[in-house]
């Protein structure tokens, strides 16, 4: 059974790369970079804006977990009623 579908995989070209503590520092400065401007922009949103945006993040993670759980009880239900039906 092949391993992987896609038949492009094979002709890739790959280049080895080695990554030298100078490289590993350029990208963790680019990760503090990117840090240092998040928190800039956090610092400009009033208390009351963060925690009305964190809340309705929060409700809308919430209604798309419980969405979720409803569309794996049904995908379970149809495989029960599949399975029953090949049974027969």
């Amino acid at each position: 059974m092949p391993v992987s579908a896609d038949e492009t995989v094979g002709s890739l070209a790959v280049r080895d790369t080695v990554l030298t503590p100078a490289g590993i520092e350029g990208l963790q400065e680019s990760s503090s970079t990117q840090n240092v401007k998040a928190r800039q922009v956090i610092s400009r949103i009033s208390r009351e804006e963060l925690e009305d945006r964190f809340l309705r993040l929060r409700d809308d993670h919430i209604l798309l977990k419980q969405y979720a759980n409803k569309q794996e009880e049904k995908i379970k239900r149809n495989e029960i009623s599949r399975f029953r039906s090949e049974i027969i």
